[in-house]
């Protein structure tokens, strides 16, 4: 599969044209490995936290009074110190950060805390993000972070009327948490308001820079490592996201900067690895606080990186980007503008199995990626019958994956479903819709995708023939999801039943004359045991030419008993007419209409 990133990055210094470039390259990227992150947890983001305790009083750019902005930038010399206002996320509390200017490129000015100088972070970290960030990328050897991201997504907000970026190197003051990681990084937008704020809950003071700038953390990150300038152009993303859309849902914006890490060429597998081991989170439910956070960063990647190369490309997501509906409904308006015709839960009904095949031959590709190679764990296999399994939870946009294996001998798959909106007690009056997957495996691969029927009441039912022999393998994929983001943390209940049938399926057919109307016939159909959802079809031919083609038949007594009324013409006669009932495919009867 193709891939951004450092490998990308290698075969650009290799077909530079001095040898002497090649030498410069070869050895910045052996500091990058030697003073590299060495950390057995990923990193997390520190902006959600601002969303999260400052949302309802940060303003928009537009709506910041300028005064008492100064009407030209002020110089600024290598060597100047400078205090800046930073957080604590582990006390809530504003700190002041000691920093000399040390670095001054085109698009940027790079300051480091001072008890960080020549510790974690010397002249060649400096000489890094500067490059990184004015000149190099792995996905550009003469584009940086800057032009990259602003050639796409448009240009950052400017409220210190400087148009380089302040870039922060500091040791960010939080601790590794559960689930979670260290905070690599932050852009607060904070910074992008006036004079003194409180802290809507605490009610403690909070100042702001009055500045556009992102935190870059020294420790326990190496600043110059590739995993750093990831980060960095991760935050990059939000400065340049606030000024188009200041009040995004979170799990967009944070989707929309992973994103841009990728476009810019570094690795995001930090965050892919935890959702691989955990795909059963929501999409759309930010979790607050620092906790389990690392598998939320893998799926809104995923679900950028599914747009960007089904539905787009790189326009698609800035159009997100700069589009002013949140969420979902942002989502929509910004494939609209594309010309996509699905909506947000067609597109994550393809995205959900598109995470647990990875399969780009299949289907012209459907369900694959083409940037990254997925191996999702399920969270229930069985392997003997009968089963029954209640009470699964789930939240909005969220999937489970269950897979079936046969037992012994060849038979089939009876598998039932039942969406019963049986609620946590915090949530028990609201109803929720499902789509249900279920995928056929032989040989390790992909054959046949099914969609369940479902009721307006979520109940459903689906048989799998030849289970054991050609099909070694069902995986039942069922979510949660609607056309819009449901409140809260909503959550829904359901349950399956899987059922392996060893006896041989037939079919016992009838045609029973109507005795009212002489012109109709009651075809009639009865399986000898269930087969769920996918009721057989029928086809009548009058000699060769066909009266109907493969119409469905209709279920009656829970599916137990199919019929068709068949209808005549008056210069059709009967015992011209042929009918065959087709199930997935195969014929299971026939007769001739006079002989029934």
């Amino acid at each position: 599969m193709r891939r951004w990133g450092y490998d990308t990055f290698m075969k650009g210094v290799w077909n530079r044209r001095s040898a002497s470039c090649f030498t410069f390259h070869v050895l910045r990227i052996t500091f990058y490995v030697l003073l590299g992150v060495s950390t057995t947890h990923g990193w997390i983001d520190g902006t959600p936290y601002f969303y999260e305790h400052f949302g309802p009083i940060l303003k928009a750019v537009s709506e910041v009074p300028s005064a008492p902005a100064q009407p030209n930038a002020p110089q600024l010399a290598l060597g100047e110190r400078k205090d800046f206002f930073s957080v604590n996320f582990n006390t809530h509390e504003q700190y002041i950060v000691q920093s000399t200017l040390r670095a001054i490129g085109k698009f940027c000015y790079i300051f480091v805390e001072d008890s960080q100088w020549r510790r974690t972070v010397h002249e060649g970290t400096v000489n890094s993000v500067r490059r990184a960030f004015d000149d190099v990328t792995p996905a550009d050897l003469n584009r940086g972070i800057y032009e990259i991201e602003t050639e796409l997504f448009g240009a950052p907000p400017d409220i210190d009327g400087d148009k380089r970026i302040f870039l922060l190197l500091l040791d960010i003051r939080d601790k590794g948490t559960r689930g979670g990681g260290f905070v690599a990084g932050f852009f607060s937008p904070v910074n992008q308001q006036r004079g003194v704020l409180r802290h809507p809950k605490l009610g403690i003071p909070v100042r702001s820079n009055e500045l556009d700038m992102l935190y870059i953390d020294t420790h326990p990150q190496n600043a110059g490592s590739l995993k750093a300038l990831g980060v960095l152009a991760h935050e990059f993303q939000h400065l340049i996201h606030w000024r188009r859309d200041a009040d995004e849902t979170v799990w967009v914006n944070e989707g929309c900067a992973e994103y841009a890490t990728f476009i810019c060429g570094y690795q995001v597998r930090d965050h892919v690895s935890p959702f691989q081991q955990n795909p059963h989170i929501s999409l759309v439910n930010w979790p607050e606080g620092t906790h389990n956070q690392l598998a939320h960063y893998g799926a809104v990647y995923l679900w950028m990186l599914y747009l960007h190369e089904h539905y787009g490309g790189s326009q698609t997501i800035a159009a997100i980007v700069k589009d002013r509906t949140n969420g979902i409904a942002g989502v929509n308006s910004a494939l609209r503008l594309r010309g996509v015709k699905e909506t947000f839960p067609v597109i994550y009904a393809d995205w959900k199995v598109a995470n647990y095949l990875d399969d780009n031959e299949f289907a012209n590709g459907r369900y694959g990626y083409q940037n990254e190679q997925l191996s999702l764990r399920p969270r229930r296999e069985h392997r003997s019958y009968p089963v029954s399994v209640e009470n699964n939870v789930l939240a909005s946009y969220a999937t489970d994956y269950i897979s079936f294996y046969p037992n012994t001998g060849n038979g089939s798959l009876s598998l039932t479903f039942d969406g019963d909106n049986r609620q946590p007690q915090s949530d028990r009056d609201s109803k929720r819709p499902y789509d249900v997957k279920a995928i056929e495996f032989r040989g390790g691969q992909p054959t046949a995708i099914h969609d369940m029927s479902l009721t307006e009441m979520g109940k459903g039912s689906l048989l799998i023939l030849n289970f054991g022999q050609n099909t070694e393998k069902v995986t039942l994929i069922p979510s949660v999801q609607s056309e819009r983001e449901l409140p809260g943390r909503s959550k829904s209940s359901y349950a399956y039943r899987a059922q392996q049938v060893f006896e041989e399926l037939e079919f016992h057919a009838t045609v029973l004359p109507n005795p009212v109307h002489p012109r109709y016939w009651d075809i009639i159909a009865v399986p000898n045991h269930s087969i769920g959802a996918s009721p057989p079809q029928i086809t009548v031919v009058h000699g060769a030419a066909p009266i109907i083609s493969a119409i469905p038949m209709k279920a009656v007594q829970d599916g137990s008993i199919y019929t068709y009324s068949l209808h005549l013409s008056p210069e059709v006669p009967p015992e011209s007419v042929r009918w065959e009932i087709f199930f997935l495919g195969e014929r299971v009867s026939s007769g001739e209409l006079q002989k029934e």
